[in-house]
Parts: C-alpha cells; sequence; structure tokens
C-alpha cells in the first residue's frame, strides 16, 4: 500500500478522535434521548400520581354521598316522627331550651300564618329550593341585591342603626347557582390545602355554606350585615356592639338571626351572627319570644294549619 492510500485511510480514524464530543451528533442525540427519558418520566408519575387522586377523590366523595344519605334520612325520620307524635299528642315538639311547650288546645300562633306565604319560605337540605323559583331583584344602596319587597325593612333597619351610632353595611346577599357552586368549590380547596381529605373538607364546609340548591341566598330573602370596621365573618362578629344591636333590634324589622347560637343541630348550620333573614314582622316577634327558629316555627305553622281531626 503506498503511503498516500495510507494517509487516506488513516484520515477519518484521526479526525473521529480528534473531533471534540460537545456539539457533536453523538452529543445531540443523547441530549434528545435523555429528555425524551426524562418526559416519559415526568408523564408517567403524573398519570400516576393522578391516578392515584382520583381514586382517593372517588372514595371520598362515595363515602360523603354515603353520608350525606345518612343525614337526609335522619332530617326525614325526624319529620315523620314530629308529624305521628303531633298527632297523637296534639303537640308541637320544641327543643329542651325552649321557653315553653306549645299545646294546641290551649295556644295558636296570634296572628294569620299561611305555610305558603313568601316570607315564611324554609330552604334548607331537606327543603331545597325549587328550581324553578323566580324573584325579582332589587339593587340596594350598596350595590348588593335582594328580593324588591325586603329592600324599605332592609335599609330602614341600617338607616336607624346609623341614627344610634353603628355603621353597616350588606357584605352578601342574593346569589345565584353559579356563585353558589363557586364559592363552595373555593372553601373546598382551601380545607384540602391544610391538609384535610375532601370528606372532611366537604362537611365542614356546609356547616357555614349551604349546598347549592339549598342556600336562602338564591332566594333575596337573606342577607350578611356586619360593621364597617370589622367585616371578618367569624366568632369575633358576635361580639361586635353592631352585631349586638342586629341582634336585639332585628325583629323590630321584621328580621332574624336565621343561623342562630343553640339551634345548630335542627338548621344544620354553625351560629352565624351576621346572617339575617327576613320573615316578616309578626313573625319575627314571635320567633324571638319563643326562642325559635324558622325550622321550628315553620313546623308550627303547618301544624296549626291543619285541621283538628278531634273537631
Amino acid at each position: 500500500m503506498s503511503d498516500m492510500e495510507m494517509q487516506l485511510e488513516a484520515a477519518p480514524q484521526e479526525n473521529r478522535e480528534g473531533r471534540p464530543y460537545l456539539g457533536s451528533v453523538a452529543f445531540y442525540k443523547h441530549v434528545i434521548l435523555f429528555f425524551v427519558f426524562l418526559l416519559f418520566v415526568l408523564l408517567t408519575g403524573t398519570v400516576i400520581f393522578f391516578s392515584a387522586h382520583y381514586v382517593s377523590l372517588k372514595k371520598d366523595y362515595a363515602a360523603v354521598c354515603e353520608e350525606y344519605r345518612t343525614v337526609s334520612q335522619e332530617r326525614d325520620d325526624y319529620k315523620k316522627q314530629f308529624a305521628a307524635a303531633a298527632a297523637e299528642s296534639g303537640r308541637v315538639l320544641k327543643d329542651e331550651t325552649s321557653k315553653t311547650d306549645v299545646v294546641r288546645g290551649d295556644f295558636s300562633i296570634p296572628f294569620h300564618a299561611d305555610p305558603e306565604d313568601w316570607r315564611y319560605l324554609l330552604i334548607n337540605e331537606a327543603h331545597p329550593l325549587n328550581p324553578e323559583y323566580t324573584v325579582k331583584l332589587a339593587p340596594t344602596r350598596n350595590g348588593q341585591f335582594v328580593d324588591q319587597r325586603i329592600v324599605y325593612q332592609l335599609e330602614k333597619m341600617i338607616d336607624d342603626a346609623a341614627k344610634e351610632g353603628y355603621s353597616l353595611i350588606i357584605c352578601s346577599s342574593y346569589r345565584d347557582y353559579e356563585r353558589q357552586n363557586e364559592l363552595q368549590k373555593e372553601s373546598i380547596s382551601q380545607y384540602m390545602d391544610k391538609g384535610l381529605s375532601y370528606h372532611d373538607a366537604f362537611f365542614r364546609v356546609k356547616r357555614t355554606l349551604a349546598l347549592t340548591g339549598t342556600s336562602e341566598h338564591h332566594t333575596g330573602l337573606s342577607v350578611d350585615i356586619v360593621g364597617e370596621d370589622y367585616q371578618c365573618l367569624d366568632e369575633e362578629q358576635a361580639k361586635r356592639p353592631e352585631a349586638i344591636w342586629l341582634a336585639e333590634h332585628c325583629a323590630e324589622y321584621g328580621f332574624v338571626v336565621r343561623y342562630d347560637r343553640g339551634k345548630e343541630d335542627i338548621t344544620g348550620m354553625d351560629y352565624e351572627s351576621w346572617h339575617f333573614r327576613y320573615v316578616g314582622k309578626e313573625a319575627a316577634a314571635f320567633m324571638e319570644e319563643y326562642d325559635l327558629c324558622l325550622e321550628e316555627f315553620s313546623d308550627m305553622v303547618e301544624f296549626f294549619h291543619r285541621p283538628d281531626e278531634s273537631e
């Protein structure tokens, strides 16, 4: 073999050995393979994570549904027991802390109370709002919306409070189903971020935020009212002078503290000193006098409205 041929044969080998790895075709090939592998690992890990999370959420959701059915059944059983006891004894059942037992033969609601009266509309988990329910809304002075039939008394209450030195604002009023859904999802997510399971977060939230379709805010008859200087919806709110004034005077304008202290097992909601519901002046005064929540008053109205079988 000639010297020229030997040089030509050796040249490619020298080029291969002398070429740097960084920036070579092999380098870029290895980089691409690495990122493909990394992407595969990330995608696989993501799929596994979300699959496990989905299974966990599915189990929590199933548990929520089962517990919710149990709660609903307990409420239905309570209503049946109430009706049976009332029919047998002629007595309206009240909780142990009530001031007095109310006997049909010796007592009556001192005003005409029609179960179909819009002011007495009962909305809770056992009595969800009819999806076809409509409400004519009217704005309040601070841009909130309520049932137009309660605007006058609502703003009169706020004006009279101002004359006494209490500056009140409406922080929440009418909500449609979409907004209620958003609030519910946000609240559940916040509790889950703190480490609660979906199951625990769901049942914690529904003690303070009614489920969509069961909220009084859908009716425009309820408002959340706080003092302008303290707008947190917490336990401290009840100690504020504005909240104390409202609790003492709201009945004069036809409102009641809807979720009162000591009624949690009946209303299914935690005590909310800021949540006020319009029921009319007569009903509000009556409920205040006998320490009744709307569920108890509604049961009484239905009972007294039924014909007396003994007659």
